[in-house]
């Protein structure tokens, strides 16, 4: 017994960090797709001062370019006392519009998209949403 440890242990140990490294950045990369989907629907309502047919026009080309999922989504009527503005039929993003504090000169969005994780092995499906509010629009 010249060896403390033995190598089939040592192999499982590497295999095991091997895993755990890809999975983190599977799940970083995702979260940073989802995020940049957030902020990029973001800009373009702020661009078109509110979520109007033009800037439903631009988030829907946009997604189509990036690449985000085309999954259905259930999104909730309500959400921080925002009223459920759209819920897009070809993408799972959720556009909530809010009243600042009843205050009728500015309103704000707030955007929900989904962070996805599929493990087929499992028939697990994972769905994480990712919350951004836009900033005070002021109402002319």
């Amino acid at each position: 017994m010249r060896e403390g440890i033995g190598s089939v242990f040592l192999y499982n140990l590497i295999i095991i960090f091997i895993v755990l490294i890809f999975a983190f950045l599977a799940a970083t990369l995702s979260y940073y797709k989802a995020f940049k989907v957030n902020n990029r629907i973001i800009s373009i309502i702020e661009k078109y001062e509110g979520y109007n047919t033009k800037a439903r026009t631009d988030i829907f080309n946009t997604l189509k370019t990036v690449g985000y999922s085309t999954t259905k989504v259930k999104c909730p009527s309500t959400r921080n006392g925002g009223a459920l503005q759209t819920q897009d039929a070809s993408f799972p993003y959720c556009v909530y519009l809010y009243n600042n504090d009843g205050d009728s000169r500015h309103y704000s969005y707030g955007i929900i998209t989904y962070i996805y994780f599929d493990f087929p092995f499992f028939d697990t499906f994972i769905k994480i949403p990712i919350y951004t509010k836009s900033d005070r629009i002021y109402r002319f």
